[in-house]
């Protein structure tokens, strides 16, 4: 999405958070309610097409580099592990076999490194019990498995994906006329039975129409410098609230990606792609369905300045 289009979404959600703290209220007009539905089911239909329109090269690698780096890190350290274990119990064919050196891990092809993660896993996985004493965990083989399987999804040929992109930049101006003709010829309508009902609720509906620039109204709630190729989180809630209301700008010259999680510091399924330069404003329910820690993933070798507004 563009500056201005990001700008009106922060609205829609501001309109959508709106009516999630005040549905008892608003219910009295019982003729409204079903539109606040019809909104709702729209703004996650412009949260897919918006995540399609961004499947472009620079997003493409920057997802592959970071993959690749975790997987390169775990099949070392779980050939390592083999290579010790081999080493000790005397099995000079596994220990041939699993022993690769630091740079053939990183000097690799993209292919190569499937196939050597795929012997390590495949050599380590009726072993994992064994390799604990040489600092190789059961889950480790298990994560070393998954990561493979990841890093192969995202080698794939993009050409899919940036097709689908053209399609999506289309679409994501068309909900954004959906949202826009639901709210002005059927919300603001509806709204204005509570103008002389219910004056404050009406305000509050008024607030949440106005459009703004994304963080620019009130001083952060935090401004943490991400270090290099760290995942790290940034915020947390005492509590998960769907309708928390999150604004994240990368004041950074590289891109990252954020998400919500339930575990500290470690990425959540969805991560979202956040451009240099770029804001962006999600609800908590749009990015996860029981996560309180907001987290930063910087794949970059250089450390990136985010700011966060959480509402």
């Amino acid at each position: 999405m563009t500056k201005e289009q990001e700008s009106f979404f922060a609205m829609a959600l501001k309109v959508k958070n709106f009516y999630a703290k005040n549905t008892v209220a608003i219910s009295a007009l019982a003729a409204v309610v079903p539109f606040y539905t019809q909104l709702s089911t729209l703004i996650s239909q412009l949260i897919t097409v918006d995540m399609g329109s961004r499947a472009d090269i620079s997003g493409y690698a920057l997802m592959k580099a970071s993959k690749r780096k975790a997987l390169e890190a775990l099949a070392q350290k779980v050939s390592n592990g083999l290579t010790s274990y081999a080493l000790i119990q005397g099995d000079m064919e596994l220990q041939k076999r699993a022993d690769f050196t630091a740079s053939s891990w990183y000097l690799c092809s993209e292919e190569a490194l499937v196939t050597q993660a795929s012997i390590v896993s495949n050599l380590a996985t009726p072993l994992a019990s064994s390799l604990v004493p040489y600092m190789v965990t059961a889950t480790d083989v298990t994560n070393l498995t998954a990561s493979i399987a990841t890093f192969i999804s995202v080698i794939s040929d993009p050409t899919l994906a940036i097709d689908t992109r053209k399609e999506d930049n289309v679409n994501v101006v068309l909900k954004i006329d959906d949202i826009r003709t639901l709210l002005t010829e059927k919300i603001d309508v509806l709204m204005r039975g509570f103008e002389l009902t219910n004056p404050t609720l009406f305000g509050l509906y008024g607030l949440a129409r106005a459009i703004d620039v994304n963080g620019s109204v009130t001083a952060p709630t935090k401004v943490v410098d991400v270090a290099p190729e760290k995942v790290v989180t940034i915020d947390k809630a005492s509590s998960y609230d769907p309708n928390r209301f999150y604004t994240i700008e990368n004041k950074g010259t590289l891109s990252v990606f954020f998400s919500l999680s339930t575990s500290e510091d470690v990425a959540g399924t969805e991560e979202v792609l956040l451009e240099a330069g770029q804001t962006r404003v999600r609800l908590a329910e749009n990015l996860d369905p029981t996560g309180v820690y907001f987290i930063v993933n910087n794949p970059n070798n250089v450390p990136i300045t985010v700011r966060l507004w959480v509402e």
